[in-house]
This record gives C-alpha cells, sequence and structure tokens, in this order.
C-alpha cells in the first residue's frame, strides 16, 4: 500500500524537479548571453523588419538567440549610449611614437558612412573578438561587453560555402577608430641604398653533357608540375586546393582559389605563359571584399594571396597591373586589421561589417610568426602603390619587436607566444577598497525606531536591464503592496519583511567603488608571467626571423634596426639552439632545437637558462638558406659553414627513412660539443628505452608483495584446515607450504634474472580477505595453488552409511593469488620498439611521421647551391625529388602521406597550394640557369614569391 507520508518529501522534490525543467529548459541556449539592442529599454528583444532576431556569438558560427524571461538592469561600458560620442585620439602607447594616418581622402565611403553626420563617431570601447557569422547588415547588433577575449582562429578553416539564395556580405571601407594624423605616418625610408655584397656565386660555363643532364631533370619537374596544374585546372579550378585522389576540392583559406594565386609566378618562370594569362584573367573575377569565411587568417592570406599578386606583377615585368590593383584590393581589406589602440593587427581578423565596425585590440596570445612575417609583403606593397600606410603598419609591428627583442627571457629571441593588446590589467582591479560614506550620528537605529506599523515587505527584484554607462536613470517607485504585520512584538524579521527605517538607513551608508582603469598600456610582454616559454627556429616562430635579413635586402640596406635585430637573434640560436647530433658513422651536422624557459632558471633540468629539446622539424630546415643568406650580406662568413651543417643535416633526415623523405619532426641524442661526437649505441638504446630501471624496480617491489601475500595466505590456508581437519591435514599443509615456498622461489628466482622490461600486470590479494568463507564455491579459474583434498561441492550430501556419523566439514580451497608478469629485458624492449616505430638508427622517437610536401628543405639546398656553387646540392636534391615523387603521384596530383617510415605510405588527399608555389619552384630553380630568379636582384618571401629589390 502507498503511504503518502512516507514519500511526500520525494513527491515534492519531483514536482520542483518538474518545474524547474519546464521554466529553464524552454529558454533556448543556455550558453549564449542576452543582450538588448542599442536603444531599446526593458522590453524583450523584438523582431526586426525580416522577422528574425539577431543572433549574438562570440564566435564565427550562428547561434539561437537566449529568449528573455526577466529583465536585467546593470550598467555596461560597452554598449553605445543613444547620445553619439566625439571620436577621441588614442593615447601613445610606450613602443610605438609614430601615430598611423586615416583612411585615403579618396577612399569610397559606404551607404552608412554617408548617413552619419561628422559629430556622430563609433564609439572606443573594446569589443570581443569572434563575431563572423552570416547575418545582414541590416540586423547590426553592439557586442555589450569591454572585456578583450583572446582570438580564435585557424590558419587553414573551411567553412560551408553560403547558400545561393543568402544575401552575400560585403566588406566596406570604415572610419578607423583609433586614427592618428597623417602626418605622423612612417614613411618609406628614402637616399641612396647602401652597397650590399653579391649573393651568387660566380658560375662559370657549364659543359655540354652536364647541361643535358640538367635540362633533363628540369623536364622531369616541369611535367610534375603540369600533372598537378592540370589536375587542379580541371577538377578545382578557382577553389583553393585540389584534392588530388578524389579529384575533390577544398577551401581552407577564404575561398579566393589560393592555388590559382599562389601558382602564378611558377607559372611565368617556367615559361607557360599561356596558362600564365589564362589565369591571370581568372584572377580579375575573384573578390576579396566578400567570402564564406568570416575571419581572414592574416599571416596565411598575406604569405599566399597578397604575395603571390606582387610577386606575379613583379616577375611579369610589371605587364599585368590587375594583378597589383588586386592585391591593393586586397591591402586595403588587410588594413583593418590594424586599426587597434597599438596597432598591432588582430591576426585573425573578422571583416564583415557588424565586426568592422566595433572598435577592438590585437589578442592577448599571438603566434610570433603570424605577427611578424607581415613585413615584406606590406613593404612591397608600399613600394608599387606609393601608399606609406602600408609600410607605416609593419614598422610599427618592427619597432616593438626590436624593444621586447631585449627584455625576453632569452634576450635576442622572442617565445613562441606574444601578449600584443597593449593591455596591461590593473593588479588591484578586483581589490577595490570602497569607500565608506559617513553616516550621521541621527541615523535611527533598529531597536530605539521600530514600529510594526512601519513594516514593508521585501519585493522581488526588477528584471535587469543592460543600459549604457553614464546613463542615470531616474529610479521609479516601487508599486505599494499590502503590508503584513509581524505576530510577535520584537524585532525579529521574518518571510522577510523588515522596517522600512532600516531599508532608508541602509540606503545612506551604500559604499561608492571608485572607478578602475580597464587598461594600463604596454608594449608585447609575454603571455603566461609565471608559465614556461618556448624558443625556436621551428613553427610559429620561423619566418619572423626569416625576414628580418630579406626585409633589410628589399628595403636596401637602410634600415639597421633589421640587421641588428637579425645578428643578435642568430647569435643567441647558435648559442642556446643549436646542437650536434649524435648519428652513425659520426656525421658532422646541425641541428636547431627548441629551448623551453621557465620563469627562474633554477627551474631547469640543467640549472642553465632553460632545457633544449634535441629535436629536428622540418619547418626548422629553412634556417640554413637563412643562415647562408645572412652570412653573405652581413659579411659572416663563419656563418656559411653553420649553414652548410644545418642543411646537411636536412639531407640527412630525408636519407634516413624509408621513403627518403623526412617526417614532421623527430628526437635524438644530442651531444655535448659541436666539434666531435662519436657513435654511441648504448647510449641511443638508453633514450629509446629511458624507464628500464624504473620498470625492474617495480617489477621487484610487486614480486616481494606478492611473496608476502602468498605466505599470509598459506598461513591461514593452514590454520582453516587444521581446524577443519585436525592435525593430520595439517601436517598435509605443510607439503603444501613447502610446495608454495618452492614456486615463490623459482619466480623470485626468475625476477632476479629477468632483465628490463615493459609495463607490468598484476592483480593483488584483497588483505582484508584473510580467512576464506567455508561456503565458498570453486573458482573457475585455475588457481596458482590449491589444496588437493579441498571439495567441489560444499553442499555435497553424505552416502547413507553415514548417514548417522557426524557430518564431514567443508574443506577451505587455498586463495587464487597471480604473480607479476616478468618484464622484457632492456634489449627486448629496444629492438620490439625500434621495429614496431620503424626508428631509423640514431633516431630516438619520431613525434610526426607525415609529409604534407613541405619545401624547407629544397629551399636551403636551393640557397645553398646559388651561394656555393657545390653541385653536390644538386645532386642530393634531386635524390630528394625523386624519393618525393615516387611515393606521393596520384592520377590528378601529388598528395601528402601519412607515414614517411611505411614502405607504402598512405594518400591523405590532400595538395597545400605551396607544393606548385614553393616546392616545385624550388627545385625547378635548382636546375634552372642560375641567372633565372637571381638572389642578386630579388627577394623571396616565406612562400618562395620573388620581389623585385629596388635601387
Amino acid at each position: 500500500m502507498f503511504r503518502y507520508r512516507r514519500y511526500r518529501v520525494f513527491v515534492a522534490l519531483a514536482v520542483v524537479t518538474i518545474f524547474a525543467l519546464y521554466k529553464f529548459g524552454s529558454t533556448g541556449s543556455w550558453r549564449q548571453p542576452t543582450l538588448l539592442p542599442t536603444g531599446e529599454k526593458s522590453a524583450p528583444l523584438e523582431e526586426d523588419s525580416e522577422g528574425t532576431v539577431p543572433p549574438i556569438s562570440w564566435m564565427p558560427r550562428p547561434h539561437e538567440v537566449v529568449k528573455e524571461t526577466k529583465k536585467l538592469q546593470v550598467e555596461v561600458s560597452g554598449i553605445e549610449t543613444s547620445v553619439t560620442l566625439p571620436l577621441e585620439t588614442p593615447p601613445p602607447i610606450a613602443s610605438v611614437s609614430h601615430p598611423v594616418q586615416k583612411a585615403p581622402p579618396g577612399a569610397p565611403k559606404s551607404a552608412k558612412e554617408q548617413a552619419v553626420s561628422p559629430e556622430a563617431a563609433p564609439s572606443t570601447s573594446i569589443s570581443p573578438v569572434g563575431m563572423g557569422h552570416l547575418e545582414d547588415d541590416k540586423k547590426q547588433f553592439k557586442p555589450g561587453n569591454s572585456e578583450v577575449l583572446h582570438e580564435h582562429g585557424e590558419g587553414r578553416h573551411e567553412v560551408p560555402p553560403v547558400p545561393s539564395d543568402a544575401p552575400a556580405i560585403y566588406w566596406e571601407p570604415l572610419p578607423e577608430h583609433f586614427p592618428v594624423p597623417s602626418g605622423s605616418t612612417i614613411q618609406l625610408p628614402s637616399g641612396s641604398p647602401k652597397p650590399i655584397p653579391k649573393i651568387q656565386f660566380d658560375f662559370k660555363e657549364e659543359t655540354e653533357e652536364a647541361k643535358t643532364d640538367r635540362l633533363s631533370k628540369l623536364k622531369t619537374i616541369k611535367g610534375a608540375f603540369l600533372h598537378s596544374w592540370a589536375g587542379y585546372k580541371d577538377n578545382a579550378w578557382m577553389k583553393d586546393e585540389l584534392s588530388p585522389v578524389s579529384g575533390g576540392f577544398r577551401n581552407p583559406f577564404g575561398g579566393w582559389g589560393a592555388t590559382l594565386v599562389d601558382t602564378l609566378d611558377t607559372l611565368w618562370m617556367m615559361g607557360l605563359k599561356p596558362e600564365f594569362e589564362e589565369a591571370v584573367e581568372a584572377v580579375k573575377t575573384i573578390d576579396f571584399t566578400t567570402s564564406p569565411r568570416g575571419d581572414i587568417p592574416m599571416f596565411e592570406t598575406t604569405i599566399r594571396y597578397l604575395g603571390g599578386l606582387l610577386a606575379a606583377y613583379d616577375i611579369s615585368d610589371q605587364k599585368y597591373p590587375v594583378l597589383l590593383e588586386k592585391a591593393a584590393q586586397l591591402g586595403e581589406v588587410l588594413m583593418g586589421a590594424f586599426d587597434t589602440p597599438n596597432r598591432m593587427p588582430i591576426t585573425y581578423y573578422y571583416w564583415r561589417p557588424t565586426f568592422a565596425t566595433q572598435p577592438h585590440r590585437a589578442s592577448s596570445r599571438v603566434i610570433l610568426a603570424e605577427i611578424g612575417s607581415l613585413s615584406v609583403e606590406f613593404t612591397r606593397l608600399a613600394q608599387l602603390t606609393g601608399e606609406p600606410r602600408y609600410y607605416d603598419a609593419i614598422a610599427r609591428i618592427t619597432n616593438a619587436l626590436e624593444v621586447y627583442q631585449k627584455e625576453t627571457r632569452l634576450p635576442g629571441m622572442w617565445p613562441k607566444y606574444i601578449d600584443a593588446s597593449g593591455c596591461k590589467r590593473p593588479t588591484n582591479a578586483n581589490s577595490v577598497e570602497p569607500e565608506e560614506k559617513e553616516v550621521s550620528d541621527a541615523t535611527p537605529s533598529l531597536e530605539d525606531d521600530f514600529d510594526e506599523n512601519e513594516l514593508v515587505p521585501l519585493e522581488l527584484p526588477k528584471p535587469v536591464e543592460f543600459i549604457p554607462v553614464g546613463n542615470k536613470k531616474t529610479e521609479k517607485k516601487l508599486p505599494e503592496k499590502e503590508k503584513r504585520q509581524l505576530e510577535a512584538p520584537d524585532a525579529t524579521f521574518v518571510d522577510g519583511i523588515v522596517p522600512r527605517t532600516a531599508v532608508e538607513a541602509a540606503q545612506k551608508v551604500q559604499p561608492t567603488i571608485p572607478a578602475v582603469p580597464e587598461c594600463e598600456e604596454q608594449g608585447m610582454v609575454t603571455t603566461d608571467e609565471f608559465g614556461t616559454e618556448s624558443y625556436t627556429l621551428g613553427g610559429m616562430s620561423d619566418s619572423t626571423y626569416e625576414y628580418l635579413p630579406k626585409e633589410w635586402l628589399l628595403l636596401g640596406g637602410r634600415v639597421d634596426s633589421y640587421r641588428t635585430m637579425y645578428e643578435k637573434s642568430v647569435d643567441v640560436v647558435k648559442e642556446h639552439l643549436l646542437f650536434r647530433p649524435m648519428l652513425p658513422n659520426g656525421a658532422d651536422v646541425l641541428f636547431s632545437g627548441s629551448l623551453n624557459v621557465p620563469m627562474l632558471s633554477s627551474y631547469t633540468k640543467s640549472g642553465g637558462i632553460g632545457d633544449l629539446e634535441y629535436e629536428n622539424a622540418h619547418l626548422t630546415c629553412f634556417a640554413g638558406g637563412m643562415f647562408a643568406l645572412g652570412a653573405k650580406i652581413f659579411n659572416r662568413d663563419e656563418d656559411l659553414e653553420i649553414a652548410k651543417k644545418l642543411t646537411e643535416g636536412c639531407v640527412w633526415s630525408y636519407n634516413a627513412t624509408t621513403t627518403g623523405i623526412m617526417p614532421e619532426s623527430f628526437y635524438v641524442v644530442g651531444c655535448e660539443s659541436q666539434k666531435s661526437c662519436e657513435w654511441n649505441e648504448t647510449k641511443w638504446w638508453e633514450q629509446i628505452d629511458p624507464y628500464a630501471d624504473n620498470r625492474i624496480k617495480s617489477y621487484k617491489d610487486q614480486m616481494g608483495r606478492y611473496t608476502k601475500q602468498l605466505a599470509e595466505a598459506s598461513a591461514s590456508y593452514e590454520a582453516a584446515m587444521a581446524a577443519a581437519t585436525g592435525a593430520p591435514e595439517a601436517q598435509a599443509t605443510g607439503v603444501v607450504k613447502k610446495e608454495v615456498e618452492s614456486e615463490v622461489a623459482e619466480v623470485g628466482a626468475e625476477a632476479t634474472e629477468s632483465p628490463k622490461g615493459a609495463g607490468l600486470e598484476k592483480r593483488q590479494l584483497d588483505p582484508t580477505d584473510e580467512k576464506p568463507s567455508k561456503t565458498e564455491k570453486k573458482s573457475e579459474e585455475e588457481p596458482l595453488l590449491k589444496n588437493p583434498s579441498a571439495k567441489a561441492n560444499d553442499n555435497e550430501e553424505m552416502s547413507p552409511s553415514n548417514s548417522s556419523d557426524k557430518a564431514t566439514p567443508t574443506l577451505p580451497a587455498f586463495p587464487i593469488l597471480y604473480s607479476p608478469r616478468p618484464p622484457q629485458s632492456h634489449e627486448e624492449f629496444v629492438k620490439n620498439r625500434i621495429q614496431e616505430e620503424r626508428l631509423p638508427e640514431g633516431i630516438t622517437n619520431i613525434q610526426s611521421k607525415k609529409y604534407i610536401l613541405r619545401p624547407e628543405a629544397i629551399e636551403s639546398v636551393f640557397y645553398l647551391y646559388r651561394i656555393t656553387g657545390d653541385a653536390h646540392w644538386r645532386e642530393v636534391g634531386w635524390n630528394m625529388y625523386q624519393a618525393i615523387a615516387e611515393h606521393t603521384t596520384t592520377e590528378y596530383g601529388n598528395s601528402a602521406i601519412d607515414d614517411v617510415t611505411k614502405t607504402a605510405p598512405q594518400l591523405t588527399d590532400e595538395m597545400e597550394s605551396f607544393w606548385l608555389a614553393e616546392t616545385l619552384k624550388y627545385f625547378y630553380l635548382l636546375f634552372a640557369e642560375e641567372s633565372a630568379v637571381s638572389l642578386d636582384d630579388w627577394v623571396l618571401n616565406t612562400e618562395a614569391h620573388p620581389f623585385k629589390r629596388g635601387a
């Protein structure tokens, strides 16, 4: 029978739960904030003329808006007021002394800009980064939070195409939120260029035999290019990338035809003029003012698109003006990313008017290469257009990097991540002492001035509404509610009722909290004051260092800071990052590792400034070419030898694998000295199996516990047998004990003889189960030791002849114990790992085994050949090409592969644009005539796009 009184608490809880689910579950997505449109007061969100509510999201994807159930009224500084505020010029930051000019006077104005009066300027509050989903410009909204969020973005990020019936959204030129006088724009350096030493080797005329061999290889490389270009043209024309296995395509870079633009100058270099002109006609149809992708990755867009257009314009003798026009169009779009208080760019720029109309600042966590690798392209754009704003934009980044270079934990280099926001949060922002107002002595006390007739009930708070800071709203008088009398004459407050005089007294003593400044100005700083920073020439840092000598070249040596910054950085690299790996046959090569620097040097393993990871990565292979170029133009002869050893290190990395292709990254044993380093197989094995000692120690510990448990189980078993069968049986258990001790001795001997090995498995006897139950059934699993006289059935019936005798007691079973598994020996472990992971001799671990058609190794080989004139580099370059062609060629082009250590790696159906723009270009130039794209006349950006060096 159901008794309600017993379960009434549970019934009430269920009712409350159902009500809560109904009440709060019907409000839509709870993850999103509800913001009222500007100008609204306390009414719920209203639909616009098209019947939709503008979404609120910090990320570039649409979300459903939370339905408002109650009004909330708080002061938020990020919301615009109905009163237009004057445009304020931001104060200059410490590391930047030159402001930036406004948009060009002749720039076209949008309809919105024309509709705004001169007095009505945009607000200067900082809005969060991240709005980029599809929305109509008519549905603009204002973010209501002044906190600056970290940037979110990916260089490669594919988004769904815009539906055909959706209205297109276009970038519009907008007035800057942080403009500065045009007279303070940093101008391109003028005057006579400095004399620059010759870079290329003085090549002699080749023999007919050598020429024939060279032209044969050149033809093969050109054929591979045409094969991939045909696959792109037939299957992915005007798309970003070809899928070379399936014949499909991808659009991870805004859908502007990344492969098309990236390959323009390669077409010209290979003498494919008809194909080049066809591609130029296609470029005319690209509109850089719209994209299905809501954000623009500044780094990738600059080096691929902007660099590709400018290089094609230069390499074709500037005969195709549409290329420069498109570059200028893209440059204007990208300039919006620099409209921040300190002029540092937003590296993932949300270009759509909904976001672009709002003030914002750079991120507090920026990848070094993404902010430090814009100089060459923007400088060349400024040189060709005569517009100094483009140079000003990158010159300010250089100024900030130059100051920060002296202040890092590893002075001379920069960490992978930096805080470029220019905003330092006040340390006392969360601990402001409220200022107490003076309270009059006449303030009535609750005891002295108590009148029960003056009691008023506490009312529920009014719904909260977002209103602008500084907009004072007149408080409405609360409607009178029915008074309720206290039942007792004392001053105890019940049912939420307090005396009116108490409310008035509390209002008089409200503390006032002084305003705290949102930011303190600062230059570039670390992203993590207390964490560990990584310093490297590899990924996320590489092209920042690469661009220092190249920018110096492009400016004709007129700006000394680029040379100074380069020389400081490579001196630190040589001291702290370069190392000689321990390789078979004593190969004398160099790798550039990664240095992890904690907050305090005492936290490092070595006690030095940081801990060096002995790594070699494909992205780091550009360093050989950089050192060689710097050695020639800055007269650093010793650096040329370093360049050779670094490049030889990458050549060794190619030859080490089964496919003849270098993996993305791997680890080796580092030598203490760069001068001598003999091969030591024992040391290599120790690095492959670094935990051998711990493994054997763990095994011995487990054996000790097992022996102890076995002894305890034997004693318990003897006692149980003695109690059940008497002394004779106890003597039998003595035999069992001897058997147990014998087996323990054998296991112990095995443990002593067994060398170090792999991980262990164990199951221990429960220490609380020392006395086995008399009703315990026999286990299905065969125990290690058991009593042969134990009964299989505890309820076995006695025979009729013994029915009058005393019942035979059930004999106990010996507990089941499992001995630890003997580990592998050190030799077995190492050999198994080498076989399973296919580790080449000298490599201790391969972090990433894939190859994505990267160009960095052949890039350095090209530079070393052009600078030294040594034919050795053509030989190793040809071997690299053959290995790549053998394992990556597909029906439609060439594909990345999953594992370079396999004899038959799997194709991943990806062909990034740099395969045609860089990798095949460097292979082609390696075997082309040395006068083609001479290093004495051209500067190649990090995407191998050549820019003409100015006079």
